[in-house]
Formats: C-alpha cells, structure tokens, sequence
C-alpha cells in the first residue's frame, strides 16, 4: 500500500510493481503528485495543451517498464525533474522514437542503503532537433563510415575524401570503421570530424554510469554513436544564435544547452562503479569526476 505524505509518495516494502492495481495506484499517486508539488503548473508551463498527452506518455512508460515502477517508488522526483528536462526541450519521452530517454538505474547511498533512481538521456535525433531549431545551419548529418569508404583524412585541414558504397545491401555487409559529422551554416561556415569506432568506445567506456555499458547504448548503439560525434561537433564549434525577446522556451533551453555543451545528463552524472557482487552501482568520489572535453572548453558558460 501506498500512500501520499506532503506531496512524497511513500510505499510499503513488500509493494508489488507489477500487479494491475499497482499500475493503476501510480497513474493515481502521480496526478495527486503533480498537483499537491506544483510540478503540474509547471508542466503547463511548458508545454499546454499537449500536457495530457505527455504525461500520459509518462504514466504508460512507468506501467511498462518495472525498473521504471521501483523508481516511482523509491525517488519519484527524479522521474519528474528528467520529465521536465525532457519537457523544457520540447522533445517526446517515448523511447521508440528517440528523441529523449527516461532512464532508470539503482544507486546505492553513501549510508549503505540503495534506491531506484531516473537520468534523463536526450537521444541524436533530440540533439538533431534542438540544432534544427536555432535556424543556424544550412546543412548537418552524422554517418556512419564502413569499412573500404575511407579513403584519406587529414586532421589538420579536415580535408576528407570517401568512396562510399552505393549498394546499400552489399554495404550493409561491411563492418563499421567509424563516423563522420559535417555541419554547414547558413553564413558559409563548415566544420567536419571523423571518430573511429574504437575511439567511439573509449568514449562510451570513460563517461559510463558503471563498470557495463548503458541500457542506452545496448539498445541503440548506432544512435548513440551518431549522438557522440553529434555533441562533440556542435559543442566545440556549432553555434546557438536565437532572438530570446521572441524565441520558445525550448528553443533557448536548447541555446543554453550548447552554450554549455551539457545536452543531458550522460556527461554531467559522477562516474560510478558497481559491487560486483550485489550488481548495484556505487557513489564515487566527486573529485574525480572525468568532465567531457565540451565542459571543459565551456564550463563556464550559462547554468541551465
């Protein structure tokens, strides 16, 4: 049994996240929520009508996932604060379009004890659309490069030369070497960079949660792939030039976003380690937190 304290949702131990009433109960608890927190102003705020239709979306994602449901229970805020980062860019939460990603995973507290907790992910095709949006670029892409493709690169001038395959069937049998992002402005401007697939991986490997690879980056690999030449192109030199006396909330969310070069919460959460034996993921040391190569160059930048 459930019930409701101040706005904080508190359950039972023995609550079972997946029984039809259990189901039922979060859609309830979870408008009584947003309602007695004030997250439903905000909420309508950002994104009016279409409120009902998100948080529907929400409400659908959290009875069909039951990490998801552990989450509702232990650390419902954090599902809310990832919904409103979602919200704030004005990109859709459900996982099979790949816009943003509501993720869940279990923390365990310096005190010993551990809780389901959420991360908001935005995926390449919400960092794609927030690009889009700022009216800058004539022209932007990120493809992957196969294996015969590559013929010359020059780091130095950028200068890249492909051979690309044209039968799509007869490429799709070739290996993936790397991926290439290419951006041009509407002033003229062009920037291109080329990541291997290995430094792809170190990537992945460095600014991962735990010692194993996200559910993320199992799941869609391709995408996020695309997603990390996709940042570190648009974060070093891409450029957000928006009217703030006139432009949409999330338009100067996205502004602000690459401003810092923060698109989610992938580069910003503490690198942490898992117990091997219990498989939950362990506080690590703040200091030292690795910061992605954008933070560094930006870190100073507008907080979002």
């Amino acid at each position: 049994m459930a019930n409701v304290k101040g706005g904080v949702i508190v359950a039972s131990k023995n609550h079972s996240a997946e029984t039809n009433g259990t189901q039922k109960n979060i859609a309830a608890l979870f408008n009584v929520m947003l309602s007695k927190d004030g997250y439903q102003k905000r909420f309508n705020e950002l994104l009016g009508k279409r409120v009902p239709q998100f948080i529907g979306s929400l409400v659908a994602m959290m009875n069909g996932d039951s990490n998801l449901q552990h989450v509702f229970y232990d650390a419902p805020i954090t599902i809310i604060q990832a919904a409103l980062k979602a919200a704030a860019y004005d990109l859709p939460i459900d996982p099979g379009l790949g816009y943003a990603y509501i993720v869940p995973f279990k923390n365990k507290q310096k005190d010993g004890s551990s809780r389901y907790e959420a991360t908001f992910i935005m995926g390449y095709k919400g960092m794609n659309q927030l690009a889009l949006r700022s009216g800058a670029y004539k022209k932007i892409n990120v493809i992957d490069v196969r294996d015969g493709e590559l013929k010359s690169y020059n780091r130095l001038t950028e200068e890249i030369e492909f051979d690309f395959i044209e039968d799509d069937d007869e490429r799709e049998k070739r290996a993936i070497i790397g991926y290439c992002g290419y951006f041009q402005l509407i002033n003229g401007m062009e920037k291109t960079i080329y990541m291997t697939k290995k430094q792809i991986e170190q990537h992945e490997k460095k600014f991962r949660k735990g010692q194993y690879m996200g559910k993320v980056w199992r799941e869609d690999y391709d995408s996020m792939a695309c997603k990390t030449v996709f940042r570190k192109l648009i974060g070093k030199w891409g450029i957000m030039s928006v009217n703030y006396q006139t432009a949409d909330s999330s338009t100067i969310a996205a502004a602000t976003a690459i401003a810092q070069g923060q698109f989610d919460d992938e580069d910003l959460t503490p690198k942490q380690t898992i117990d091997m034996e219990t498989g939950e993921v362990l506080p690590a040391d703040h200091g030292d937190q690795p910061q992605s190569e954008d933070d560094k160059i930006l870190e100073a930048s507008l907080n979002l």
